[in-house]
């Protein structure tokens, strides 16, 4: 998306937010912007302090089941309603998670909201020169006016694009937190579909631990013709399963033991950080020891092309040749045998 695309969508939502809250003045218009280009960022210093306003605010509201969970400022930035987030029962804890996890954009300026602001005129041919001076003023925020907030009562966190594709598992992990001593998250998926880079941003958003199934590939000497026939043989799930996933659930202390599949050998183990959430990630992360015992079910299913540009850019030629001819066979054949995804999966494009 060039600049000037991204300004136009800008422009669109800023006609929809005007007609949707006519009341709204100068300012009001101004802050949109200003937060349409700029995000969050502006506001995050400490998450903990970022959680701990969000938590008063919401204890001061009432839940809205009938508001918009979301409202699209530009491509990149979106208002999560707090009211709406409290009946669904979003956590401020994972309100700050998520505004703390931006997501990729195009990077504006405090000049850049004032040229857009004159280019456009979106808030008056003579926007109030005080008011052009809080976006100058690097010390100084925008605010909503009196009128907006006493007609409109705006409860709301600036949070990325990116977790509005992803709010069905965000939902699914926050109700599961909020009643579970333990969640289990699983991401499934062919190679290349994002499950690495949503397990981390998960992990972040809820504090969770990582496990990775590509650790739990089977040695080289038991890669038998025989053992790859059965569909998801290539992962040693019933080692996941005894070393990870059954010490998690009892709250017991996990040493994780990552396979180097380049020289063969268990490497050192390592203790896994100890998390009310287990993300554990990866093909084969839906094999029958895995999945029973999880709570949230995610594959990850990015179309082809997409992946395939992703493998030619991070595999050498020789890398990538096995992919091709081994392990996206190997990969399918175990999606076809179990029926994945099923329909108790989150099905997610990353």
């Amino acid at each position: 998306m060039t600049r000037e695309e991204f300004e136009l969508e800008i422009l669109h939502h800023l006609g929809e937010h005007r007609r949707r809250y006519p009341a709204a003045e100068q300012q009001d218009i101004i802050k949109f912007v200003f937060q349409a280009m700029l995000g969050a960022g502006h506001l995050l210093t400490c998450r903990e302090a970022v959680e701990d306003y969000a938590a008063q605010e919401m204890d001061r509201i009432l839940p809205d089941g009938t508001e918009p969970l979301s409202e699209m400022l530009s491509p990149a930035w979106h208002r999560f309603s707090l009211r709406a987030a409290k009946t669904k029962g979003i956590s401020p804890s994972v309100i700050a998670g998520m505004m703390f996890a931006p997501g990729e954009t195009m990077q504006f300026t405090r000049q850049d909201v004032l040229s857009f602001l004159t280019k456009y005129a979106v808030a008056g041919e003579k926007p109030d020169p005080d008011l052009l001076n809080q976006i100058r003023d690097e010390s100084l925020l925008p605010s909503h006016s009196a009128v907006y907030r006493e007609k409109y009562h705006p409860a709301y966190r600036v949070i990325s694009d990116e977790w509005i594709s992803r709010m069905e598992v965000i939902q699914k992990t926050a109700e599961g937190q909020a009643v579970a001593e333990r969640l289990m998250v699983t991401i499934d998926g062919p190679c290349a579909s994002g499950k690495t880079t949503l397990a981390e941003k998960l992990a972040g958003v809820f504090e969770a631990a990582v496990v990775h199934t590509d650790d739990y590939v089977i040695p080289h000497g038991q890669k038998t013709p025989e053992r790859l026939a059965n569909p998801g043989g290539n992962c040693d799930a019933d080692r996941l399963s005894k070393e990870v996933v059954i010490p998690w659930k009892h709250g017991d202390t996990v040493l994780i033991r990552k396979y180097d599949c380049r020289n063969d050998r268990l490497l050192q183990a390592e203790k896994l950080p100890d998390r009310r959430i287990l993300v554990p990630e990866g093909s084969y992360a839906n094999l029958p020891m895995i999945r029973e015992h999880a709570d949230v079910r995610v594959f990850v299913n990015t179309p082809w092309e997409i992946r395939k540009e992703r493998l030619i850019r991070r595999e050498s030629p020789q890398s990538l040749r096995m992919f091709y001819d081994r392990w996206i066979p190997l990969e399918d054949r175990y999606f076809e045998a179990y029926g994945l995804p099923d329909q108790e999966c989150i099905l997610l494009i990353e």
